[in-house]
Order: C-alpha cells, then sequence, then structure tokens
C-alpha cells in the first residue's frame, strides 16, 4: 500500500499536464465543429456582396425655409429734452415708463409764467418803436412842408427829414417783432408733446421738479421704429439667397405672430460671432416688444432641382453612398434643407441609387447587391434648422 502511494505521487504532476492538454483538444475541436463553413462569404476566391437598400429620390424644386432667431429693437430711442428750464407743473399719465402715447399728446408742463411776462415785454417794445416811429415820420412830413417852402429849388436833407432816424425805429420794430416770436416760441415749449406715436421706455419726471433747457428727463421710442436684428451665418445666407426683399414669419411661442420683410443687411461682420445680421421690419408694430427674443422663418432662394433622400443615409454630414455597377460609391453632397428624417439635396449622379442605411464597414469599392429599392418622393417647404 505504501508502494502504490509513493508511485502515485511520483506521477501526479505527469496526470495533471496531460488532463490540461486534454481540455484544450477538446475546447478547439469544439469552436471547429461550431464554425460555420468558409465557403459560405466566398465563392471563386471573391467577398460575397452585401445585401444593401437603395432608394431612388424624385428631383423636385424646392424652396427651404431658414429658421432663425431675432431681438426686437428701435432703430432710435429718442432722449426726451426740454428747450426751456423751469419747474414741472403737471405730468400726464402716458409720460410714465411703458405708457403708449400718441403724436401731439401733452407728456409734461413748464410753469409759463416768466415766459408769459417775456411775451408782454416784448410787445411792449414793439409797441414803444411803433409810437417813436410814427412820431418821426409826423416831423419828417413837416420838415419836408417847410423845406419845400424855403428852398423849393434844393433837396431836403436825409437828416432833415428824419430818414436815418425812421430806419432806425424801423429796425426796432423788426427787432421787437423777432424778440417776441422767440419769447413765445419759449412759451410754446413750456409745454412738451409727443412727437411721434410711441412708447416710454423710462422717465422719473415728476411735478414740482425743476428741470433745465437741455437736460434729459426721459427716453421714448417710436412704435414704427422697432425691428428685429437677426444674426445669420454665411451658411444660412447662402440658403437665403438675396436676403432683402425677402418675405420673413415671426414665430412666439410656437405660434406664427406677424408676418415681416427683410429690409436690410447689415454693412459689416460682427467682431465677436463673426456673423452678419439682418434687419426685418414686422407689418404690424403692435406684434413686438422691444427687447423680446423671437423666432423668424425666412424663405430662401427655390433651388430647382433637389433630391430628398433619408436622414440615415447621410454619413460624416455631407456624403452619401450610391450603388453603382454592384460596388458602392461615394459622393460629396450640399444640404438644402431637412423635414423630419428627409434631407433635402443639391442634384447629384445617384448611380442605380442611395444607399437608405450604409453598411458599417462602408468604402468605397465594396461589392454589393441590392435587396429593394424605394422611391423616394417628397415635395414640400419645410423649415431648415441650420447648425
Amino acid at each position: 500500500m505504501k508502494y502504490l502511494t509513493n508511485l502515485i505521487n511520483r506521477f501526479a504532476g505527469w496526470f495533471q499536464l496531460l488532463f490540461v492538454v486534454g481540455v484544450v483538444g477538446a475546447a478547439v475541436l469544439l469552436s471547429v465543429s461550431l464554425k460555420p463553413e468558409s465557403s459560405s462569404r466566398f465563392a471563386s476566391g471573391q467577398l460575397e456582396p452585401l445585401v444593401v437598400t437603395v432608394v431612388e429620390p424624385n428631383q423636385i424644386a424646392y424652396e427651404p425655409i431658414v429658421s432663425l432667431n431675432g431681438v426686437v429693437e428701435s432703430r432710435t430711442i429718442t432722449q426726451v429734452i426740454p428747450q426751456v428750464g423751469g419747474r414741472v407743473t403737471d405730468v400726464s399719465p402716458v409720460f410714465r415708463a411703458g405708457s403708449e402715447f400718441a403724436k401731439g399728446d401733452v407728456l409734461f408742463r413748464i410753469e409759463a409764467a416768466d415766459f408769459e411776462l417775456a411775451v408782454e415785454r416784448t410787445l411792449a417794445e414793439i409797441e414803444a418803436a411803433r409810437s417813436e416811429l410814427a412820431q418821426l415820420e409826423a416831423e419828417a412830413t413837416a420838415e419836408k412842408q417847410v423845406w419845400s417852402q424855403q428852398y423849393a429849388d434844393r433837396e431836403i436833407p436825409a437828416l432833415i427829414a428824419r430818414v436815418p432816424q425812421i430806419a432806425a425805429a424801423k429796425a426796432r420794430i423788426h427787432s421787437g417783432e423777432a424778440a417776441r416770436a422767440t419769447a413765445e416760441l419759449s412759451l410754446n415749449r413750456t409745454v412738451v408733446r409727443a412727437p411721434f406715436d410711441g412708447r416710454v421706455l423710462d422717465t422719473q419726471l415728476d411735478v414740482g421738479q425743476v428741470v433745465g433747457a437741455g437736460a434729459a428727463v426721459g427716453s421714448i421710442f417710436s412704435k414704427d421704429s422697432l425691428e428685429i436684428a437677426v444674426p445669420v451665418s454665411n451658411k444660412e445666407l447662402a440658403l437665403i439667397g438675396d436676403a432683402i426683399g425677402r418675405p420673413a414669419t415671426i414665430v412666439r411661442e410656437g405660434n406664427a405672430s406677424a408676418t415681416a420683410v427683410v429690409v436690410r443687411q447689415a454693412a459689416a461682420l460682427d467682431q465677436q460671432t463673426r456673423l452678419s445680421k439682418l434687419f426685418l421690419a414686422a407689418n404690424s408694430g403692435d406684434a413686438l416688444i422691444l427687447g423680446d427674443f423671437v423666432g423668424v422663418e425666412i424663405r430662401g432662394r427655390l433651388a430647382p432641382e433637389v433630391f430628398g433622400v433619408p436622414a440615415g443615409s447621410l454619413t460624416s454630414g455631407d456624403q452619401v453612398w450610391v450603388v453603382e455597377a454592384g460596388t458602392l460609391r461615394e459622393r460629396e453632397v450640399e444640404i438644402v434643407g431637412s423635414e423630419g428624417d428627409v434631407v433635402f439635396l443639391r442634384s447629384f449622379d445617384i448611380g442605380q441609387g442611395v444607399v437608405a442605411v450604409p453598411p458599417s464597414n462602408v468604402r468605397d469599392g465594396l461589392p454589393v447587391a441590392v435587396e429593394s429599392e424605394r422611391l423616394l418622393a417628397s415635395d414640400v417647404s419645410v423649415p431648415l434648422e441650420v447648425d
């Protein structure tokens, strides 16, 4: 028994080695038995073609609608600056932040007493000058009669005829009239009126304040001056084409709220964003709120020859694959627009059709077989989001 035990211990290592070799051999035999026949992917030494699905898109005329975002701005913000100074005696309810006013509405009034006195003073000066003129003209008439009696053959001197005195009196009258007009103008300016239909942006004016001539007391803007400033990239401009005059729709919270038109384009790119800017005028100023962010949809340039293909057919953003003579061929394309899972591309050579979903191992010249064909037709204009 002791001899048998020693014998087993002596050959135990060999038994373990033989067991491991047996397990590995069984695994190799099992993997070989489960491996498909190598002839299934090869025929005559060639790789069996992959089966792909292609689409044959219709060529259509397509008008993209470029979706952008803009902000409502005012071409000008008008500072309300009184032309005369004085104590404020009345402030209209329409001259409050956010209030609307019409052209000619009174915004506020300045105490007019001093200006009324100035008008009265000029009227008195005019009357004095007129009285002096009348006296001088009477004296001149009398002097002319005396002179003609004594010196009938001689011309009366201008000084005796009161010519310079009369001219000076007339000049004082003209000066008085000008002073009166100025005083009345200043008096009228004590009532400050709205120069246009608009809204008050800000003011803190109140009764009792003393305002100075030339000092701003608030700011207003005209409804007609409201417009939408829309940043736009070169890619988006290419889709829009000649932007001036293009119709657009203003979209707020997903609903179309007003129509607009592109009226001009910025003369220079923004220094920070390097984007251009379009300015749109709404057909109704009531639809806009200064500072509001709105969506804008601008109708782009009509593309007469466009293909609609599945969005999944694009690879690398601007490439599709087509079947040509039983192999895959790469095509670089230009995207014009999109609608859901359909992308619209400029016309290109589609070969035997566009591969709907390119295989993962796609490469130029890869043999393929067409399993089925789908005719893809899409003749619509849709909003286009451009990154």
